[in-house]
């Protein structure tokens, strides 16, 4: 798996300076998400898949099929809490499992569970690689 953030840019042959202007952050900023420094926030991430009109699974690295999508998608983060207690509990798994499976605090996937809490971008892939699931459903994209 490799995130496609510097593929997806020199495809439209854009600098990182421009990329980090249509996420609204710094150039050092972006530049730190492409070079796998810093996690990305899944709201910007979002913002890029949809800048790009892919999926978060290409973007990510989780698959090969480039789909293009033509309308802007969101992030359903309802359906995300929703989702992560369900496919928790259809795996039979506690929190506490779960957590030390993921090797995040079991506090922290408590507050993705209850909403109160936004994961990063690579918590969400951990999450969906551990289940072998799609990002894009769920995140409710």
């Amino acid at each position: 798996m490799s995130l496609r953030y510097e593929e997806l840019r020199l495809d439209l042959e854009k600098k990182q300076g421009d990329i980090s202007e249509i996420l609204d952050v710094k150039r050092n900023t972006y530049s730190k998400w492409e070079n796998e420094i810093n996690d990305m926030p899944v709201e910007k991430a979002n913002d890029l898949a949809n800048y790009y009109h892919v999926s978060f699974d290409y973007m990510l690295g989780l698959t090969n099929k480039k789909v293009l999508i033509s309308n802007k998608l969101n992030i359903n983060w309802n359906l995300f809490k929703d989702r992560l207690v369900d496919i928790r509990k259809k795996n039979k798994l506690s929190q506490n499992d779960l957590s030390a499976k993921l090797g995040f605090a079991q506090t922290t996937y408590s507050h993705y569970e209850l909403g109160d809490r936004k994961p990063t971008t690579l918590k969400v892939l951990v999450i969906a690689q551990f289940f072998n699931i799609s990002v894009d459903y769920l995140l409710g994209r």
